[in-house]
């Protein structure tokens, strides 16, 4: 150590003892030198630079995954839908039954025709986009025909309530239930479903839709504009919903992708590594 006038001071043994030597601080000292100059440079930021877009394979691959994700969500939704309508048909008997069990001509009476109607009618609506859940899910058909069936099943509860207020807000229920599938051409089948039974129901049979003996022509556009508001705000959240669906995976497919590297990698180190261990062997 130097003193204040350039001498050397003596060091403890210990001290001598810890010091480096001359081969060993050289290669220290130009380790420092390296790391300084690396500090100094400037280093870019991930953020300056623009996210180079994944390759072909990797967009390929969560564009597969995005597909799976979608059958399996509208095979889900076809199997909810199938015991929907099973119970909605139930439902449909017992309100015709608790409403209207029986009709009377003087002393005599007979089922009411809405119960028959309940019970074949509502059978007969859903019954076929139920065999459809149960034999194709999945298929687009499969889900349009459960739309259109599903609106239907509202027509017939309005009639079997005779046009009551609270009854069609089973088609906005129904509107709010479909928007599961995340597809809005099926939302378009239930709403032109619903517009067309509005329209023809209200110019022939105002009592069974609308509850009074006559109404308006116009009458139908009304309700028909309420669906068409609801569908509105249903189709942005099927686009958020399905822009989520996309980037949930196309991070999946870069994590694949990744392993798929980081797997490789550990392959080549692991065969280098035991070509070394032969050759000093």
């Amino acid at each position: 150590r130097a003193g204040k006038k350039g001498k050397m001071l003596p060091i403890s043994p210990i001290a001598a003892n810890t010091l480096p030597q001359d081969h060993a601080l050289q290669q220290a000292s130009s380790l420092l030198r390296i790391a300084v100059n690396e500090t100094r440079q400037p280093v870019s930021t991930p953020l300056a630079q623009p996210a180079s877009p994944p390759d072909t394979a990797m967009q390929q691959r969560a564009a597969e995954l995005f597909r799976a994700a979608e059958n399996d969500l509208h095979r889900h939704t076809d199997q909810l839908f199938a015991r929907l309508m099973i119970i909605q048909w139930l439902a449909g008997i017992a309100a015709a039954l608790w409403i209207s069990p029986l009709t009377w001509i003087g002393d005599s009476s007979q089922v009411h025709v809405h119960v028959w109607a309940a019970l074949l009618l509502g059978g007969a609506i859903s019954g076929f986009p139920v065999w459809l859940a149960w034999q194709h899910p999945g298929q687009a058909v499969t889900r349009h025909a459960i739309a259109a069936a599903q609106m239907l099943t509202s027509a017939l509860l309005i009639h079997l309530t005779a046009g009551r207020i609270e009854t069609p807000f089973h088609v906005f229920g129904s509107l709010a239930f479909i928007a599961f599938y995340r597809d809005w051409r099926v939302l378009a089948t239930a709403t032109v479903v619903v517009a067309a039974d509005h329209l023809f129901r209200g110019l022939f049979w105002p009592e069974s839709v609308f509850g009074v003996l006559t109404a308006t022509s116009w009458r139908w556009i009304e309700h028909a504009g309420w669906v068409l508001f609801e569908d509105a705000i249903l189709i942005v959240a099927i686009n958020r919903m399905l822009q989520e669906m996309s980037e949930i995976a196309l991070r999946r497919a870069t994590l694949e992708g990744c392993n798929v590297e980081i797997e490789r990698q550990v392959v080549e180190r692991t065969a280098e590594l035991s070509k070394t261990q032969a050759e000093l062997l």
